[in-house]
């Protein structure tokens, strides 16, 4: 099991091996007739299956983008959404639970060195959480009294730990930047079934409840620590991901399940295209200059998407090799998050047109791509209006409407 690093490791060291990126990769394109054979029991259970769960664990798609130093992969952001993007293609749910879980854990990779120290201190642990509603920290000898209940706990069966935002007793400002975050293991939690959605169903994400729990003073990190910082003076720093602001990277690289989901709708429709045109005299949808009109379109829009996607990735994976992140930079970024969204919602809704009312059918795996995108795509992270504001002020000079951090 590998531990935590006692000495800093090489701060030229770069990202994961390209053999181990590719071997992930091809996995994942294996693994995609087996997760949509699972996938209807995930739905029904509304969270990964005990088959789905165990080779997540076993084959380290929990930990792909953790540093290396911490026992995880230590992917590139690029490598990370390219297999993110084959998952997606057999189930957008438990792409769903890879992102949030390897995203978590990430940032907790981020913290200072006495949280590090404690939730990866006996090897790579998948963390999981939630920060809003935040929950409440109470100051006591050594530690924290932490009370508390997290909706939308994404992967909440797989994960052993969990990062969550709480703001202190009596104050009553506003989640940002009244934050602070606290990281406690899932065993000190009374899990809910509340996760009763029309998409993303088979992702587990229900209420986790804390109450009363302690946690020591070093898994806490107040609001005016600025976890996630990159901090160069830390015990454990020095990959790349060290390197890299936490909100552009877990927005960008989450938005990889949705065009592997979106180019598994694509698939689907392509391959329908045998099928008469009713009601016509048409005969196949290949002789309707309608139909195949149609699909060039949508077809665009997905490969729009995705090399959008991966421009954007290629930035973050530049910043953690040293490359600078100016704040211009950051509002593109964000901006161009929102092109990615409405491509895909515009693909994702013209495949159903074509697909026709058969698609809507529950049984049929293209009803269960666009339920998950739907709602995926509404995601806070998500909304494209957010992104261009934030890019039209910083163009014209206006107000910020959130913190750079958060761009």
């Amino acid at each position: 099991m590998a531990t935590v690093a006692k000495e800093k490791p090489n701060l030229t060291a770069g990202w994961a091996d390209k053999p181990i990126a590719e071997k992930l990769v091809a996995r994942a394109k294996e693994l995609r007739g087996f997760l949509a054979e699972q996938a209807p029991e995930g739905e029904k259970r509304r969270n990964p299956t005990q088959a789905v769960d165990k080779m997540l664990k076993e084959e380290g798609f929990l930990q792909m983008i953790l540093p290396e130093r911490l026992g995880g992969f230590g992917l590139s952001p690029t490598d990370f959404s390219r297999v993110q993007m084959e998952l997606a293609k057999g189930d957008p749910s438990i792409s769903w639970v890879v992102q949030i879980i390897n995203g978590t854990s990430w940032v907790t990779s981020l913290a200072p060195d006495s949280v590090q120290e404690a939730v990866f201190g006996d090897g790579p642990q998948p963390v999981c959480g939630a920060y809003n509603p935040p929950g409440k920290a109470r100051k006591v000898d050594d530690g924290w009294i932490i009370n508390g209940a997290w909706p939308y706990m994404s992967g909440s069966r797989q994960a052993t730990w969990t990062q969550q935002g709480v703001v202190l007793e009596g104050y009553d400002g506003p989640v940002v930047p009244g934050i602070s975050m606290c990281y406690i293991p899932m065993s000190e939690f009374e899990i809910k079934d509340t996760w009763f959605v029309s998409g993303m169903q088979g992702t587990g994400s229900d209420t986790a409840i804390a109450k009363d729990v302690f946690i020591p003073e070093g898994q806490m990190v107040l609001m005016d620590e600025r976890a996630g910082q990159i901090d160069p003076t830390k015990k454990h720093f020095g990959a790349p991901s060290d390197l890299i602001p936490a909100v552009p990277m877990v927005r960008t690289t989450g938005l990889a399940q949705l065009v592997g989901a979106v180019e598994g709708m694509l698939e689907i429709v392509t391959a329908d295209s045998v099928k008469p045109v009713l009601t016509t005299t048409i005969g196949p949808r290949t002789g309707s200059g309608a139909y195949m009109r149609d699909l060039g379109e949508a077809a665009a829009l997905v490969d729009t998407a995705k090399t959008l996607l991966l421009s954007l990735t290629a930035k973050l994976d530049r910043i953690g090799l040293g490359e600078e992140f100016t704040l211009e930079e950051k509002a593109r970024q964000r901006a161009a998050g929102g092109q990615i969204v409405e491509s895909i919602h515009a693909a994702s809704e013209s495949l159903m047109f074509q697909a026709g009312s058969s698609g809507f059918s529950l049984d049929k795996p293209i009803n269960r791509y666009w339920r998950d995108i739907s709602m995926a795509l509404r995601h806070i992270q998500n909304i494209p209006t957010i992104g261009y504001e934030i890019q039209g002020r910083a163009l014209a000079g206006g107000d910020a409407i959130a913190p750079p951090g958060s761009y």
